[in-house]
C-alpha cells in the first residue's frame, strides 16, 4: 500500500500542476498588451523657417565685418514614415557690415557698407526618438548647398559650394500643426579659398556655423 504524502508534498503537486494554467493566459495576456503599436501613417508636411545664423566656422572673418547673427527665414516640405523623417529646407539670409583694410595691427573699419547674402539647401535624414509622443525629439544628418554672395561699392564676389550638416530638433504635435525648433550646425570646407582678403587674412574658408531655427510644419 503507498503511503500517503504529507500535506505540504501534495501542495508543492497541486501548485505544479496548476501554474502552467494560471501562467499561460497571464503570458499571452502580458504579450498582448506589449505588443508593439501600429505603425504610424507615412505623412507629408510642408511649412515655414524663420531663424538666426552665426558664422562660428570662420568667427573671425565674419565678426570683422558683420558683426551681428544673421536673421534668416525660408521653407520646408519633408515626409515622414515611422521613426524616419527625409526633409528639404531652403534658407534666405541678408546681413550688412563694413568693408575693413588690413593692417599689421588687425583691421580698420571703411565705412563703405559690405552686403552678405547666404542661401543654404539642406537634405536632411533624421531620426525620431518617439514619434507618437506630443514632444518629439529627432536627430539627424545629410548633405548641403550653399550659395553666398557679397556685394559692395566697386562689386562683390559669389559662389555656390557643397558641404552638409548636422541637426537636432524638438518639436509639439498639434492636430494639424507642428511647432518647434532645431539647431544645426553646417559646413562648406574651402568654399572662401579664393576670396582673399579678410578670409585669407585670418585663415579661414569655412562659412558654415549655427543657425537656430523656428518651424511651423502644416501636416497633409
Amino acid at each position: 500500500m503507498r503511503r500517503p504524502q504529507p500535506l505540504p508534498a501534495r501542495l508543492a503537486i497541486l501548485v505544479l500542476l496548476l501554474l502552467p494554467a494560471a501562467v499561460l493566459p497571464g503570458a499571452a495576456a502580458a504579450q498582448e498588451a506589449g505588443a508593439a503599436p501600429p505603425p504610424l501613417p507615412a505623412e507629408w508636411s510642408a511649412g515655414f523657417r524663420l531663424g538666426l545664423f552665426d558664422m562660428i566656422n570662420a568667427a573671425d572673418s565674419y565678426d570683422a565685418i558683420y558683426g551681428d547673427p544673421m536673421p534668416q527665414i525660408g521653407g520646408q516640405v519633408e515626409r515622414a514614415r515611422g521613426r524616419l523623417r527625409f526633409a528639404l529646407s531652403l534658407d534666405y539670409g541678408m546681413v550688412d557690415g563694413e568693408r575693413v583694410l588690413l593692417t599689421g595691427g588687425g583691421v580698420r573699419g571703411t565705412g563703405i557698407e559690405e552686403e552678405l547674402v547666404l542661401a543654404p539647401l539642406h537634405l536632411t535624414a533624421a531620426w525620431r526618438f518617439d514619434p507618437a509622443a506630443r514632444w518629439e525629439w529627432s536627430a539627424g544628418l545629410g548633405p548641403s548647398l550653399l550659395y553666398w554672395s557679397t556685394d559692395s561699392i566697386g562689386g562683390g564676389d559669389s559662389g555656390s559650394d557643397f558641404g552638409g550638416s548636422v541637426v537636432a530638433g524638438v518639436r509639439r504635435r498639434g492636430a494639424a500643426w507642428d511647432l518647434g525648433g532645431e539647431l544645426r550646425w553646417s559646413t562648406f570646407p574651402g568654399a572662401l579659398d579664393d576670396t582673399g582678403g579678410v578670409t585669407e587674412f585670418y585663415d579661414e574658408d569655412d562659412p558654415g556655423g549655427l543657425a537656430l531655427t523656428f518651424l511651423a510644419l502644416r501636416r497633409f
